[in-house]
This record gives C-alpha cells, structure tokens and sequence, in this order.
C-alpha cells in the first residue's frame, strides 16, 4: 500500500449510522465549542496582555476592594464578551471576583465565558464556586447539567438537578438536557420519557425536539426525526438549531439543495453555529464547490480553531489539490484533538470515532487506526465501512487470522463488492487456500477481451445516449490496463460531462502518473483542471510543460485561453502572436485569438479572426460556430444566416450547425425556415435526452410547442424523468395554456426532483401564467430562501408588478440591494421599479450609481434617459444617444430619442 497516496486521497468525513453529521460533538447549548479537556491557544500578544493585566490585580490593595470596582470590571467583562473579546473578559472577571468574591453574576459569566474558551474544566469549577457562593441551583442546572454532559458525566446531570421548585420553562430545557444525558448513559427508554415530559410541560417549545433528533437518528428512526425537525421549524422558525437539524435531515435524505438552503438559514440566524457550517463544508466539499467550502473552514478557524472535523476537511481539501504536506498537516490536528478526548465520552460518538481512524490511516498510523476501529466495530456491528477499513489494515499486515472473520462476513453482506473480494482473495493467498483466492480473484478482475472491441463498444453506447453503460465499459477496461490512454481520456471526458469532475481529476492524475513525461495526458490533465475551477493548477502544468518543450502548441493554446478567462488579453495576444508569425493560417491559434477578442469586448477584430479559421478549412467547426454565434449576439442576424449556411455547405451531416442554422432564423423572425430545421435536427439526435431538450426549446422559440412536445417524448424515452425534459415540458403545456396538463408535469417534478429550487421556480412560473399572482409570489419567496439568488429576486420583483404593486416591488428591491451593494442587475432593477412606482428622485439616483458601475448597458441607458425626459433633464437625449450608438438596430431606443427630441423642439 502506497502510504503516500492514503495521506492524500481522502474518503468524505464519516458520519453516523444514519449517514447524518452527529451535533453531540459540540455541546447543545449557544456556546458551541465546549472542546472537552482542551484548554484555549492564546498567541503570544494575547498571553502578554492578559499577564499585563494581571499585574494590575496583583499590585491592587485588597484593602481597597470595593463592590464598585467589582461592578466595573464585571460591565468591562460584559461589554468584551459581546464583541467576543474571551480572554480579555475572563481577565476582567477575575478581577471583579478578587473585588467582590460574593458577585453571583460574575461567577456565572465566568463559567459561561470559559466554557466559551474551550475550557470546560475551568467553566465546571466556575460553576461549582457559584453555587457555593449561593447562586440558585435552577439557575446554575442548564450550564453546568450540559459542561458535566461533555465530561463524559452524564449521570451528574441528572442526579444533581431535580426538576422541583423550577419554573415551566427551564423544566423544558432541563428536561431535554436530562433526555440528553440518559442518550450518552445508552438509556434510551429512559431519554425517551424525558423528552416527552418536556413536551408536556410545554406543546409549543421546539427545544424538546432538537435535542432529541439526534438520538432519534442514531437509533434509525429516521422518519421520526424528520417529523420532529419538520416540527420545530413551525415552532421556532428563528432557531439556528432548528434550521441546522432540518438541514441535517434533508442531507441525510440527499437533498443537496434543500440541505444548501436549510444550512444558509441556520447559519444566517446564527454565524457561530459550528455544527451547521462544519456540515455544509463537508457537503459543498462533496459537490465539488471547493471554494465555498474553504471559505466555510476558514471561518470555523476563528470561532473554533480546534475543531477536529474541520481539521478534517481541510486535509480533503488539501488532498484535492494534490498537497500531500498540507493534508498531512491538518490530519494530525484532527487526530492530536481526538486522542485528547477522553475515551469514556468518544465511546458514544461514532462519527468522530470514525473521524480518528481515517485521520490516522491517512497518517498511516495503522496501528492508532486499529484501535479506533476495533471500538467502532464491536459497538456499532452495522458500520461497514470501518469493518471495511480494518480489515485492509489487517490484509496489509498479513495478519489474515484478523482479516477473515470480517472479511468473510462482509462478503454475505456485499457478494458483488470487488474490493470486498480482493481482498478476501488476498487473505485465501496468504493462506495458500489457492483453489477459493483464484475463484474470487477472477471475480474480482476484469475482463473486457479485445481492448479496442470494448473502446468500440462504450463509445457506440455513449452516442445512443446510454451513458451509464458507456461509462461502465471504460471503467472495466481502464481497471484492467490503467495505460489505455484512449480509454482513459474517453472515460475521463465522460465523467467531465456528466459533472463528475473529481472522478475525471483522478482518471487524469492516474494516467499522468504513469506516463509522466506525456506531454499530451499533462495538457489534457491541464486542461480538466482549468475547466474545473483550478486556473493556476492548470498554468502549472502548461508551464511545466512548455519548460520541456516551448513549442508544444496544445499548451500554449490552453495558456493563451487561459489568459483570456482571466482578463490578461495582451498576455494572449503575445503568446499566440509566435504561432501566427509561422503559420498565418493556423486554425487553432486563429480561434483562440478570435474568441480572446470576443472576451475582450472586440468584435470586429473577433470576427476577422473567426471568419478566416472558417475560410481556410473544411474539418473543423469550431470557429464557424462561434461565428455564428457572435453574430447574432451582435443583431447581425442576415450574416449570421449566410455564414451559417456556408458552414452547412461543408458540413452537411453536422447537428449543431443546423441547430445553429436554425438559431439564425429565429433571430431574423423567419420562423418556418426554423422549424423545418428543427424537425430534422430531432431525428438526427435520437433519444439524446440532452440534444432534444436544446431542440425542443428552440422549437418554443420558434413557435412551435408541438414540436417540442415531440422533443419531451423522445428525451424521457432515452432518460426517463430527466429534469431538462420535464421543464421543457412545463413550458410546452404553459405556451399552449393546457395547465391540467401542466400541473400534471409539475406533480411528476416535484415527485421526481423534490429538492431543486427549479421545481419551486416551475410552480411559481405555472401560477404566473395563470393569472394567479399572490401564489406566484409566495412560490417565488420559498425559492428565495433556498437560494438567494438574484435571478429569483428578479422574478419575485416581476411578480410584485404583475399584482400592480411597484412600490412593493421597490421596497423589496432597496432591501436586497442594501444588503448586496455589488448587485448590478438588481440595481437596475430598483431603479425601474422606483421609476415605475413615481419615485422619480430615488429611481434617479438609483440608474446613476448602476450605469457608474456599467456605463455601456443600453436598455438601462434607454430608461435612464425616458427618466431624465420626465424629469425635465436636458441630460435625457444624451442618455438617449449613447443607447441607440450601442444599440443601433434597436427600434424602441430610435423612438425614444426621436420623442425626446421632438419634445425638446429639435423637431
């Protein structure tokens, strides 16, 4: 085993039996990260402020110890706990104390503020000195009943604090907390009474319920606890926890989406929620939105630097961009603050058990990871995987007499598992049982026969659209002979397609690996991490290559498109001018060049590059198409249909240019020509789901909904209930205002694809459409809080005009814009509605601030100017021109300078 590798391919975090992240890690109360037996790391500057003020209580005279200043310090202590100013509180409180050892209140900040440090043990002695001091026991149950609960000493949470003589709402928490601690002392009939008695005292308190979700999840009652999240947000919708359990739920469903906006919410009522945003790191970690989850645990570096499982997704990251040095680095912070845990309380933790041993595996601390997982293994018998783990350790320290039991157990669970039979067959070697290791080898093996039959093969069944199987025959033949480059390069393209980048990463790395002087598999591996979010891991490679060999041109056209997606247009142009110097009519260098100009904001200069890439050759379409495309971006659609129907010229069998063709029609309003087209274009792509969705909505462009109809049927007949397909056919039902029909799609999205905010979106379109405005609202508001995205704020703003309310449309807007002052098109959007609400000052100011930020806008730049007109503004035909000049085909800006100026007299 390649030691190296394990410390940098890293499994997703664990999680509990339910599959969910476990919130026992982090005790449940507002202070989130009680870390158990750790003490706080103060950097060197805090340690010297705190001593500096120490002295100052040393040198004080007892004598002079007052009730004031204790008073003093203890406001001082308040004020720097709220700004989260620890250590100086504690500081501070101490002071007060020594001032006045008889101040109760702060005894309890005390333990409060240290069990916010991270150290519980300082926080239970605060605790226990407060109620010596004479502090209500009622008062002290809840902190302290929790502190004993991240001890390890659950029992003290339950015997030291009866429920008499308590007021009905501290009886609820109090009682969930005991709910609590009888789950850690393995009684659950016993926590199972506690939570319903406080459910008694109080029907209507949600805290009952959030406490007892993760004991219902870890006993896989899992439609129970979702029941109970579901509950709790209809009682307590402001709580942090509530939204953080009900986004546990929907993860442990796989609604990613769902999970997304349910983690968003919780976060957004409480930032220092550490159970929510760790869960969303390792959730945006495994949808491959690595950005996002780094900015999460650079977070969590603040308000909990000792957190082992973000520690733990750091290493994933890391381990992503291929840094072994750093992931190794964050695995041991993950396992150093694990093994300080004490046993007895981490016996009861499943997931952060699990999270140790992956840590220490990764560390290859084989021997460490053993230990865990053999805890894991006889006290959770339905863990797999960790019976998975520790029977590789035990394979690959031959100690097969370990190995066997589980391995052989494993099997009856997994008969068809290939690692599972590999490694039994390894064990049957070792043993020399030869006859049994053969027949699960060859089981295990694959066998694909001719390699270029099976090439043929997959790529047959990816052009039918039959993905899967496609994707299943190059997995088997790339198994069997890791250096089949065209395999491997068809396999990892496929996967790219069907976004599953990490898996195209690690084909591409396996390939590299093998072959690392191919200077292609390093371009196409470049190339994969460009597209995937890893500009500079891409440069890095292309540089790597082109110091081998400067003139390798694959590399230097994905730099210089790499340039262009970066903005450094000059540095393209230089880098592709060597190639053109040799070969003016080199085709690659041409397009990249032409669409580098495109980016650039140059379109003649784009369009000459384009046309003469086109012109010089008949094999590649490439440039043609972007052509096209530029064109009628440009409202140039009579070019865009000649150069069109020359690409069809040379190449008369190619769908996209007919679809291309096509698109140039629409654009010039000649609908027939568009859906004759069209309709030969659906035969062509077969039962390509993703091909006939593209053609069924230009079909709608091109007013023909029962030709779309047709693209529907065809695409669910190649993918049945694919997403595309069932929007597509919402809209189709809409155009021909069939909404029994619509709704009948509509049932079958939400049934198939519950957790996308499309499908919300779809509904709110459906109730647009049918006039029925107040529901199209409250549809278009769901959506918003499971993805605040401006394109959802838009339509709500639309709905709010469609009702006739534009001046709910711009309140609604002022809010978003104040919160995101960034938010061009929602700017815009602001200043229309104030202009349309008779906000004219506001709507002034509000265009002024948008177009500073994107002078060229035209249609912005048009209302801006019909604004200045009512206003009796002699900038308005100015606005008026720059709009027209931007836009000249565009008849609605010629009619508003032409109004302007007749208004103005210039007749």
């Amino acid at each position: 085993m390649d030691h190296e590798s394990d410390a940098v391919i890293l499994p997703g975090l664990p999680c509990n039996s339910s599959g969910v992240w476990s919130a026992r890690f982090s005790v449940k109360t507002a202070e989130a990260k009680l870390l158990l037996n750790s003490t706080p790391r103060i950097s060197a500057s805090r340690v010297a402020a705190i001593l500096a003020a120490s002295v100052f209580v040393w040198l004080a005279d007892p004598v002079a110890a007052t009730p004031e200043k204790a008073a003093v310090f203890y406001e001082d202590a308040l004020k720097r706990f709220d700004r989260n100013d620890i250590e100086g509180a504690i500081v501070q409180l101490k002071n007060s104390i020594q001032q006045d050892n008889k101040l109760l209140a702060a005894h309890m900040l005390l333990g409060k503020v240290l069990a916010r440090s991270g150290d519980v043990r300082g926080a239970e002695a605060a605790f226990e000195e407060s109620l010596k001091q004479g502090v209500s026991r009622a008062e002290v149950a809840l902190p302290l009943g929790r502190i004993y609960i991240a001890l390890g000493k659950p029992a003290l949470a339950i015997d030291r604090f009866p429920l008499t003589g308590i007021p009905p709402a501290l009886q609820v928490e109090i009682l969930a907390m005991r709910g609590t601690a009888f789950s850690e002392m393995g009684n659950p009939r016993e926590a199972a009474r506690a939570f319903e008695e406080a459910r008694r005292v109080d029907p209507n308190s949600a805290i009952p319920l959030i406490e007892e979700i993760p004991t219902l999840m870890l006993s896989g009652q899992k439609e129970q606890a979702r029941k109970l999240a579901a509950r709790a947000i209809q009682l307590a919708p402001k709580n942090a926890s509530a939204w953080g359990m009900q986004a546990s739920m929907l993860h442990d469903s796989l609604d990613v989406t769902g999970a997304l906006a349910a983690y968003a919410q919780a976060l957004t009522l409480d930032s220092q929620q550490v159970d929510a945003r760790v869960a969303r790191a390792g959730l945006l970690l495994d949808i491959n939105r690595d950005a996002d989850a780094a900015k999460d645990l650079e977070f969590l570096a603040g308000i909990a630097p000792e957190e082992p499982r973000a520690a733990y997704l750091r290493a994933m990251l890391a381990s992503k961009k291929g840094d072994s040095v750093a992931t190794k680095k964050h695995l041991g912070e993950a396992a150093g603050v694990l093994d300080a845990v004490p046993q007895s309380w981490l016996n009861n933790r499943e997931q952060l058990m699990m999270l140790a041993a992956l840590s220490h595996h990764g560390l290859a601390n084989f021997q460490k990871a053993r230990e865990y997982l053999d805890i894991i293994v006889s006290r959770y018998p339905r863990n797999e995987s960790a019976k998975k783990l520790l029977a590789s350790i035990h394979v690959q320290a031959r100690d097969y007499s370990r190995a066997l039991p589980l391995l052989e157990a494993l099997q009856k669970s997994f008969p068809s598992d290939p690692q599972i039979m590999f490694q039994l067959g390894t064990v049957y070697l070792g043993q020399r049982r030869f006859l049994a290791a053969s027949e699960l080898l060859e089981r295990a093996a694959t066998r694909t026969g001719s390699s270029d039959a099976s090439r043929a093969l997959a790529f047959s069944q990816i052009g039918l659209g039959r993905d899967d199987l496609g994707q299943a025959t190059l997995e088997k033949l790339f198994a069997a002979n890791s250096g089949d480059v065209e395999a491997g390069m068809a396999l990892a393209t496929l996967y790219q397609r069907r976004k599953e980048p990490q898996k195209a990463l690690k084909t591409a790395e396996a390939m590299v690996r093998k072959s690392p002087s191919n200077q292609v598999l390093g371009n196409f591996l470049a190339a994969l991490k460009g597209a995937n979010g890893d500009p500079a891991g891409a440069r890095a490679i292309y540089e790597q290559i082109l110091a081998r060999n400067r003139l390798f041109r694959p590399a230097l056209l994905n730099l210089a498109k790499l340039d262009a997606s970066e903005g450094k247009f000059d540095v393209g142009r230089q880098r592709l001018a060597p190639i053109l110097a040799k070969d003016s009519a080199d085709i690659d260098a041409l397009y990249e060049l032409g669409m580098l100009e495109r980016a650039a904001g140059r379109p003649v200069e784009a369009t000459r590059h384009l046309k003469k890439a086109a012109e010089a050759q008949r094999r590649d379409t490439r440039p043609g198409l972007a052509l096209v495309d530029l064109q009628i971006g440009q409202k140039q659609a009579e070019q865009a249909i000649a150069t069109a129907k020359e690409l069809a010229s040379k190449f008369p069998d190619d769908l996209g240019i007919q679809l291309a063709l096509a698109r140039s029609y629409i654009a010039q309003g000649d609908m027939g020509n568009a859906r004759n087209l069209l309709q030969a274009a659906t035969r062509m792509a077969e039962f390509d789901a993703d091909l006939q969705v593209v053609i069924g909505s230009l079909q709608i462009q091109a007013g023909n909904p029962d030709g779309a109809a047709y693209n529907v049927q065809k695409a669910l007949q190649g993918r049945p209930d694919d997403f595309g397909a069932l929007l597509l056919a919402l809209d189709v039902e809409i155009l021909r205002k069939d909404y029994g029909k619509a709704d009948a799609v509509l049932r079958q999205m939400t049934s198939k694809h519950p957790g996308r905010v499309e499908t919300t979106l779809s509904g709110a379109a459906l109730a647009m459409k049918r006039g029925e405005i107040p529901a199209a609202i409250a549809a278009y508001r769901t959506a918003l809080t499971r993805e605040e995205s401006t394109a959802i704020a838009l339509k709500l703003a639309q709905a709010y005009f469609a009702a006739g309310d534009a001046a709910k449309a711009a309140a609604f807007l002022e809010s978003w814009v104040a919160k995101r002052p960034k938010d061009i098109a929602a700017m815009k959007a602001l200043a229309e509605a104030q202009f349309r609400a008779g906000q004219l000052a506001t709507a002034r100011l509000s265009y002024v601030r948008a177009l500073a930020a994107d002078p060229n806008d035209a249609p912005a730049l048009n209302n801006f100017a019909n604004l200045l007109h009512k206003l009796g503004d002699d900038g308005a035909a100015a606005a008026a021109e720059k709009a027209l000049k931007l836009a000249p085909g565009e008849p609605a800006y010629s009619d508003t300078l032409g109004w302007i100026l007749v208004q103005t007299g210039k007749v």
